[in-house]
């Protein structure tokens, strides 16, 4: 017995009786009682299921998605398959995320993806390399030319996050009973297909997250890499 559920409230709505009105077998009593406590555990359960959609953190069903669009817009929209516990975290993550600032950026890219991104600014040569650095990412490294000429500028490399889902792409083999096309009836040997993958994240919103972490007036590049 659950509180509100209709045993609960039977039991409640019974307590409030003078005992001394109700000897023994009381059928029709019951009968109605029970009735009343089906409509009101029903009420309860809205009430209950109410207060739920009154928190952020307790938002459930299509009351997350609303949540998220009064916050993000078209920004932060829910993945096909994904559930309600995943989608609230990561509109909370995003709710409370530091803003415009390169450490924001890697942040809030991490979060969504998984994986940190890789930001290179042209007219930091912390980024860029110098001469004669051992240490350096550049020149001796990786070839980058940087450029006092363009601040307020960077260029990202975003990950896309691991895949899922993965399924034989039509193969059979030899010696692998559960991907050859011989064993039925859980074969997936001729029946796999890439269409079942599934992301945790969209290229549309690892863009989206940049537009809504970088700074006003900065110009930035983004590339996606698998």
């Amino acid at each position: 017995m659950a509180t509100g559920d209709q045993n609960d409230i039977f039991g409640r709505l019974n307590s409030l009786l003078p005992s001394r009105w109700f000897v023994g077998s009381t059928p029709i009593k019951d009968a109605v009682m029970t009735g009343i406590a089906a409509v009101f555990s029903q009420t309860y359960g809205l009430y209950a299921y109410a207060k739920l959609q009154t928190r952020i953190s307790t938002l459930t069903d299509g009351w997350i998605d609303t949540a998220a669009a009064d916050y993000f817009g078209t920004g932060l929209t829910r993945n096909l398959g994904e559930s309600d516990a995943a989608y609230l975290a990561r509109v909370k993550a995003n709710l409370l995320a530091p803003r415009t600032a390169r450490p924001a950026m890697v942040t809030v890219l991490a979060r969504l993806t998984g994986r940190v991104p890789t930001i290179w600014e042209p007219n930091n040569p912390a980024d860029m390399g110098a001469m004669n650095a051992p240490k350096s990412p550049g020149y001796c490294g990786v070839a980058r030319f940087g450029s006092m000429a363009v601040p307020f500028n960077a260029l990202i490399l975003a990950f896309r996050p691991m895949v899922t889902g993965q399924v034989s792409a039509g193969a059979a083999f030899s010696n692998a009973p559960k991907l050859s096309a011989m064993n039925t009836p859980l074969s997936q040997g001729y029946t796999g297909s890439l269409g079942s993958q599934s992301s945790s994240a969209t290229d549309a919103a690892i863009y989206a997250a940049v537009n809504a972490t970088r700074p006003a007036a900065s110009v930035v590049g983004v590339s996606i890499s698998n």
